[in-house]
Formats: structure tokens, C-alpha cells, sequence
């Protein structure tokens, strides 16, 4: 069992080969549980982030390409009169 301690702050000190075997580096989010008595600490998975490339085509739309500007809501506005 690996001990961790509690700085004044309320920060938890993580022994550095724990953290290696967990994968846990800077920035790694940690979820604490109420456990009975005393607590578990689940490691979140990494967020995974996208480029705006790679979702184009999941809405299905099979329809011939459109620019964007053909697509500026302007030109779907109503023209004042």
C-alpha cells in the first residue's frame, strides 16, 4: 500500500512511482467518491479533442458542395422593404 500525504493547502501528494504506474502526469483530473469511511480517487479519462476537419460529413448530408459563402445566414436574412 502506497501512502499518501496531505499538505496544509489539503493537496494530496501522490508518491511519484504510483503516479508512473497510473499514468498520472500534470494536469491529470482525478474524481474523488465517498467510499464508507473513507474515499476512492478514479482517474478521468483524457479528454479527447477534434479538429473541425474531422467531423465534416457526420450529418449525413449527400447533397452537392456548398461554400461557405453560400452558406452566410446573410443571405437567407429578409430584405427590408
Amino acid at each position: 500500500m502506497d501512502t499518501v500525504t496531505v499538505s496544509e493547502k489539503g493537496q494530496m501528494i501522490i508518491p511519484a512511482g504510483l503516479r508512473r504506474k497510473l499514468g498520472i502526469t500534470a494536469g491529470s483530473r482525478l474524481g474523488v467518491v465517498p467510499d464508507g469511511s473513507g474515499f476512492r480517487v478514479i482517474i478521468e479519462p483524457a479528454r479527447k479533442t477534434l479538429a473541425a476537419s474531422s467531423l465534416a460529413g457526420i450529418a449525413g448530408y449527400t447533397g452537392p458542395h456548398i461554400s461557405d459563402e453560400e452558406m452566410d445566414v446573410a443571405n437567407f436574412a429578409e430584405k427590408p422593404e
